[in-house]
């Protein structure tokens, strides 16, 4: 009498290979692939090619010959004194920039977080300057700020602030504050949301714990309200920061670097080094020090806050 093995599998039961933990992660690597493969395509691959980049002598007047020119570049941009004034154009453009985004999207946040009149109408209309193209933005304050028939000055000599048509985006003093103006415009909605959403998820028993304490308003907020947002505080605040330091679209519009490279930023450097002196391999290497100084930065930061969060608990 012949017997017949039978292996039976269960695909409830993880000890065989080919079980319902071996599918599950099959189900799950497919529903990641998609997103993994557009990232190489966008952002892995490019960065590759922008580092390879770096270490050639790469010409737009000459692809013929490409060649490998060790740290050439990098020498060059070390050499160059105004890629140090470039950095601390765009050092000052960010810190400002932040610091306003952060100031008045706070304020904003925790008026509309208050039970005001017409509270959902004020949140619409706050967040819309987000809502515009950064390039429409640009054009915008551009007329803007026309010295013959922009609005801003007409009004500034209306109220008698000023006594003559002020060039905002052409003169050495004004330019960058302009920018800024119009960047703190653009960006601040969006950090303004940010913060209303995070406030609206303060627990409320701790508010009135912290009242029924004795606290006083600006002991809740520092103790109660800022710790309960700090994730989002940090996120936001980062993601603003990268943003900033990214920025090309208002001074290229605006100004264009100028006048006198006043507004001349790391964006608008590498433009000009990549492709008006077509030498594609120092914006590379440019992008390549941006990017390093970014994940270190990125890196700090993180390090920081993260032991700050753990101190406070």
């Amino acid at each position: 009498m012949k017997s017949k093995l039978v292996i039976k599998f269960d695909l409830n039961s993880n000890k065989y290979f080919f079980g319902k933990l071996f599918y599950d992660k099959l189900f799950a690597i497919g529903l990641i692939l998609p997103a993994a493969l557009m990232l190489c395509l966008t952002i892995v691959l490019p960065l590759l090619e922008v580092i390879r980049m770096s270490f050639h002598n790469y010409s737009l007047l000459n692809m013929n010959q490409i060649k490998w020119n060790n740290f050439a570049n990098y020498q060059l941009l070390f050499t160059d004194p105004e890629l140090l004034f470039a950095f601390l154009r765009t050092f000052y453009y960010v810190v400002v920039t932040v610091s306003l985004n952060l100031v008045i999207g706070f304020t904003i946040a925790l008026l509309l977080n208050r039970e005001i009149k017409s509270r959902n109408f004020l949140r619409g209309l706050f967040f819309l300057p987000w809502t515009f193209p950064t390039l429409v933005a640009a054009v915008v304050w551009l007329w803007i700020y026309q010295p013959q028939y922009g609005i801003f000055n007409y009004l500034l000599q209306t109220c008698d602030l000023i006594s003559r048509h002020v060039n905002w985006l052409g003169e050495l003093n004004t330019a960058m504050p302009a920018v800024i103006v119009a960047s703190v415009w653009k960006q601040t909605p969006l950090m303004m949301v940010m913060i209303l959403a995070a406030l609206q998820t303060v627990p409320r028993d701790l508010e009135e714990a912290a009242v029924i304490d004795g606290a006083s308003s600006s002991q809740r907020f520092f103790n109660v309200t800022i710790p309960c947002i700090m994730g989002v505080l940090k996120t936001v605040i980062l993601s603003s920061i990268i943003t900033n330091f990214q920025m090309f679209a208002l001074f290229f519009v605006m100004t264009g670097g100028g006048p006198v490279r006043a507004t001349t930023t790391l964006a608008i450097y590498t433009y000009e080094a990549a492709f008006m002196q077509f030498n594609l391999g120092k914006g590379a290497a440019v992008g390549v020090l941006w990017l390093v100084f970014l994940v270190v930065f990125t890196v700090t930061y993180n390090r920081i806050l993260s032991k700050k969060e753990a101190f406070q608990d």
